[in-house]
């Protein structure tokens, strides 16, 4: 993937980043992040996104030029009234 790609994305929060990752894995969107690395792993400090912040390290998507429209519409779109419980108790 060493085409011209675009910045989707930059986030501090690593679960929103696994939600980007599945929604464009569902599309089968190709992507590329960077700054994905679990810091609990590599430092003395909580993978969270104010330590993200604080030691200034987002994870960034990157997609296509052609997939970015597409893409930034998919990561988008707001699916929590999916998740809406309707049972009666």
């Amino acid at each position: 993937m060493n085409e011209n790609l675009k910045e989707l994305k930059i986030t501090y929060d690593p679960m929103e980043a696994s939600l980007i990752q599945a929604k464009l894995d569902d599309e089968e969107i190709e992507y590329k992040v960077t700054g994905n690395s679990n810091l609990t792993m590599t430092m003395d400090t909580f993978n969270a996104e104010i330590s993200r912040m604080a030691l200034k390290q987002p994870i960034k998507f990157f997609v296509k030029e052609e997939d970015y429209e597409r893409a930034k519409t998919i990561i988008d779109k707001d699916n929590s009234d999916l998740l809406q419980d309707d049972l009666e108790y």
